[in-house]
């Protein structure tokens, strides 16, 4: 501890005491240590220790160097600021006219600038501290909203040719929209109608573009469904792919510098997508013609009503609605809209899930009461005649997970009474087993059957035998009924066999 003097004696009992006091609860630190200004901490200490990917250093620079570091606050020392200052702060920036959620992210890098100052320069985070009252308004939580159907055709229908893939991307296929401009024809993949989501595609303060992996640094497949990848394939034909070489940021594309990829989507010039760009001059014009925000002022080329929540991401939150509501389950859900946990899906869309609850309600009155009439039961897919194979793909389940019984999931899926497309999986959003191409039918049980007819020949050639066949199309909706089939399969060892 570094020497003081005091004027009286009774003046340095007292430091004594509440310095003991303080180290009693692990909370001293020199006062005298908190004398830098607060300006100066972030831009000497705070700041250059950051490690922010390059899209959120940059927002996150403008808004603690123009609200925090070069206001008065920024200009008072750390260890006196307390309630009265950040309440004249929040006060000023209210007064500036800014938006309580943007009020809200200065108090929260505010904050984080004072926890990180926690025991080296001040003895606690006044923000943490803060009086109720001198703390921002938070911007409420807002369920998801998706497009209604009529709404969604009526955006597509005024978006550019050229632009409505991205539509497509967001609402089909539960794309992010720097994933969407990101996106290649090269990441289809017919054989197993998937999408494989390789990167996005990010600009560093607005002016030089750049790839990297999706959100969470993670790669993702997603299923393709047959009008999308009609759609995709109309596209194709329309507006060719553009090759370009972008620097590559973060980790992924094997340490590489640059990516070189052919993009699916580009601007009439041949130029990457600008989100800024594209939100202006595409989707806030497109929302403004089929009626769902004002039109700007004639002439003007801003302006445009606050439609945030109508972005890109509504896209999204449609595809996650409808894929809910469809029965599907949360795991895959979370999955393939890239969530770091099906907690986060949950929190977000539960309210998209129109059954939940139901089945529970009248669970224990099934139990109880003998009336109550039970569910159709489904097709037995030992007796229901398979579907002929137009292509097959081999089988090849794990083998340190065949030396015990192991379910298998069947999804299948086809278009428009065309072809069925039927996969094996272990774990919901695993990859693909191996799966088989059936002649056309609208017959969802006849290609659950159908994959009972290959695994069996598979379970033949390993030594396996399919102990039970689970027929769950009672859980797809109505409406998908003709087009999606889900099933389980157990396979056991053979006995005798080694």
């Amino acid at each position: 501890m570094r020497k003081r003097s005091f004027t009286t004696l009774d003046e340095a009992k007292e430091w004594k005491n509440t310095t003991i006091a303080a180290m009693k609860k692990k909370e001293f630190v020199d006062d005298r240590d908190g004398e830098i200004l607060l300006g100066d901490y972030i831009v000497d200490e705070w700041w250059p220790k950051r490690t922010d990917a390059v899209n959120t250093k940059h927002p996150m620079r403008s808004k603690v160097f123009n609200h925090i570091v070069d206001t008065a606050l920024g200009r008072t020392q750390m260890y006196v600021i307390g309630d009265d200052h950040l309440l004249e702060r929040k006060r000023e920036l209210k007064a500036r006219g800014l938006a309580d959620t943007t009020i809200e992210v200065i108090w929260n890098h505010l904050s984080s600038v004072f926890k990180s100052a926690v025991g080296k320069r001040i003895a606690k985070n006044p923000c943490r501290a803060a009086e109720k009252s001198v703390r921002p308004a938070s911007g409420g939580e807002t369920k998801a909203r998706a497009w209604a159907k009529e709404e969604a055709a009526a955006i597509r229908a005024e978006m550019p040719a050229r632009y409505r893939i991205i539509a497509d991307l967001g609402m089909r296929a539960g794309q992010r929209q720097a994933e969407a401009f990101g996106f290649s024809p090269d990441d289809i993949n017919r054989d197993r109608m998937i999408l494989h989501l390789r990167r996005q595609l990010l600009w560093e303060n607005s002016t030089r573009p750049y790839f990297k992996l999706p959100k969470g640094n993670k790669e993702r497949d997603i299923p393709l469904s047959p009008g999308l990848l009609k759609l995709l394939d109309e596209y194709a034909e329309e507006f060719p792919a553009v090759t370009v070489t972008l620097p590559w940021q973060g980790p992924g594309n094997n340490n590489k510098p640059t990516a070189t990829v052919q993009l699916l989507t580009t601007s009439a010039l041949g130029n990457r997508l600008n989100r800024s760009t594209f939100n202006n001059g595409t989707m806030k014009p497109a929302l403004a013609a089929a009626g769902l925000i004002a039109s700007r002022e004639e002439g003007k080329t801003w302006g445009w009503e606050a439609s945030r929540e109508m972005m890109h991401h509504r896209w999204r939150h449609t595809y996650a609605s409808v894929q809910l509501g469809a029965g599907e389950d949360v795991i895959s859900v979370s999955h393939w809209m890239g969530h770091a946990s099906p907690d986060i899906t949950l929190k977000i869309y539960a309210h998209f899930m129109p059954d939940r609850g139901l089945r529970g309600r009248t669970a224990v009155d099934a139990w109880l009461e003998t009336d109550v009439r039970p569910r159709p039961a489904t097709a037995d897919l030992w007796a229901v005649d398979p579907l002929g194979f137009l292509e097959s793909a081999a089988l090849g389940i794990p083998e340190d997970r065949v030396q015990e019984p192991v379910e298998v999931y069947v999804q299948g899926s086809c278009y428009a009474g065309g072809p069925w497309t039927v996969g094996l999986v272990l774990d919901a959003g695993g990859p693909v087993l191996g799966e088989i191409r059936t002649a056309p039918s609208e017959d969802a049980d006849r290609a659950l059957a159908s994959a009972l007819a290959r695994v069996k020949e598979y379970g033949v050639l390993e030594g396996l035998a399919v102990k039970r066949a689970e027929n769950l199309n009672d859980q797809v909706a109505d409406a998908l009924r003709s087009v999606q089939a889900f099933g389980r399969f157990l396979l056991v060892p053979r006995e005798g066999v080694t």
